[in-house]
């Protein structure tokens, strides 16, 4: 039998791979430096003078600075730039073309970067907003929206040149997101002397704060759930109308979400309502994404034994659906009343983020990978390590920040708000902060585990013949 031919690095490659990697590996980068901050913010709640040696540290890794400058990293830095590189590969994939513009993609990801890297270190400088996701001044603002724009323009004319006449449901959630994210980020970072002040400035910043994940994050995690599922499984998707019926219902509900953070504050009544029913109605979009995982599950589950990207894409719809049950919950004014303000508040923010999302991501990166680099993913032992550090670090982190919420929720209830009772409270939840802490460092250990398999498949990774089944199913 004749030998495998081998495809190397002169094998052409799609048009748009160059791209991908660049958006991936700078994405890789933004998760090491994320889980960086966020470990030293969870040692800072347990021993704040940690990293306080001299008045370099003590100013620039301060906790007010350091907990923005972590989110912006998880979200801004991490996750889009991760789903930007996923939408870059699987939208020509799906249109059955090349992309638009190889240069206009190469430059988004130059611009990008640097725009990040300057906006990230202005906040750690002490030049912020203040509004939470949108601490970067505007002028960094404004280079998010040039950069998203390209994105946008970019993707849509790969779609309007595509071969393939069926649009599939997750270009349908992948365009929608891009726009949503121009939206909500432009009327998220509008300066605040142009929107009033008080309640009515809070209520425009909580429409950008919930929906840079509701509009932004969700919409295009799902879209990637969408179209990882049959590749993973080799079904097609259970229902097409499900899907649908999800993209139309999130699109319609959750824009209206963001007063429920305002709940029991100084908002009028009919505000509070107006935040508390999307709320509730957010529970069918889930469903029908749920509904339609497992209806496309049935008769393969045993394939998540062995397939650890599918285990890590069924991790994540697990989380992301219990993410959206919590959601619904705490908007509920009973809930509310006790929940908000406090550590719970950490945990949820993290189930759909890493718990939800990031797993769905690591699933694309698995999957991807190869096809781009022509290599095979270097270790296996490492993937399944990487899930398992991932996981358990999460739901050591998740329980230890809900339990304390919810004792301090009660006891803040029974007046343990201020002066010796309330430093008495925070000291009794010094052990679920140590849980926290430990937590983030599994979580952190399993991304440097990735980040090395990664970084080991590129560059040591097994090549890719041209007869091997990776090739031979559809990419």
């Amino acid at each position: 039998m004749a030998q495998s031919a081998t495809l190397t690095a002169s094998t052409p490659t799609p048009k748009g791979s160059a791209t991908v990697k660049f958006f991936f590996y700078s994405a890789l980068f933004y998760l090491l430096a994320s889980m960086v901050m966020g470990l030293i913010v969870a040692i800072k709640s347990v021993n704040p003078d940690f990293l306080t040696g001299s008045r370099f540290l003590q100013e620039f890794l301060q906790y007010g600075r350091m907990r923005p400058t972590h989110v912006n990293t998880a979200v801004i830095g991490w996750q889009t730039t991760a789903f930007f590189g996923i939408m870059l590969y699987g939208v020509p994939v799906l249109c059955k073309t090349q992309l638009y513009s190889e240069k206009l993609g190469l430059f988004t990801a130059t611009y990008w970067n640097l725009n990040y890297l300057f906006g990230a270190g202005s906040i750690l400088a002490g030049y912020q907003t203040g509004v939470e996701y949108g601490e970067m001044p505007l002028l960094f603002d404004i280079g998010v929206v040039i950069c998203v724009a390209c994105m946008f323009w970019n993707l849509f004319q790969t779609v309007v040149r595509r071969k393939e006449r069926m649009l599939y449901v997750s270009i349908w959630y992948w365009i929608a997101s891009v726009m949503f994210l121009a939206i909500v980020y432009i009327v998220g970072n509008i300066p605040a002397g142009w929107v009033g002040s008080g309640t009515a400035q809070m209520s425009y910043y909580y429409f950008y704060m919930h929906n840079i994940i509701g509009l932004w994050v969700t919409v295009v995690g799902v879209g990637t759930l969408y179209y990882l599922l049959p590749k993973l499984t080799q079904r097609p998707i259970y229902s097409h109308k499900l899907s649908l019926i999800g993209f139309w219902t999130i699109a319609a509900f959750y824009v209206w979400n963001g007063p429920h953070h305002l709940i029991n504050g100084p908002i009028p009544m009919w505000l509070m309502k107006a935040g508390i029913i999307p709320s509730l109605l957010l529970l069918i979009p889930v469903w029908s994404v749920l509904a339609n995982v497992i209806g496309t599950m049935k008769g393969v589950w045993y394939k998540v034994s062995h397939n650890v990207p599918l285990k890590l894409l069924m991790t994540g719809a697990l989380f992301y659906g219990l993410a959206c049950i919590q959601g619904p919950f705490q908007a509920l004014m009973g809930p509310h009343a006790i929940l908000h303000f406090t550590y719970w508040t950490i945990g949820h923010a993290h189930m759909p983020l890493f718990g939800g999302f990031s797993l769905i991501q690591f699933a694309a990166f698995y999957y991807i990978l190869p096809r781009v680099t022509y290599r095979h993913i270097y270790s296996r032992a490492m993937m399944n390590w990487h899930y398992w550090l991932s996981v358990l670090g999460f739901i050591i982190f998740g329980f230890a920040m809900w339990t304390a919420g919810i004792i301090q929720g009660f006891e803040w209830m029974d007046g343990k708000q201020m002066g010796a009772s309330f430093v008495e409270l925070m000291e009794s939840l010094h052990i679920f902060l140590i849980s926290r802490a430990v937590g983030g460092t599994l979580m952190f250990l399993g991304q440097i585990i990735f980040v090395w398999n990664v970084y080991r498949s590129v560059t040591a990774g097994r090549q890719v013949t041209a007869d091997d089944e990776i090739f031979m199913k559809t990419s």
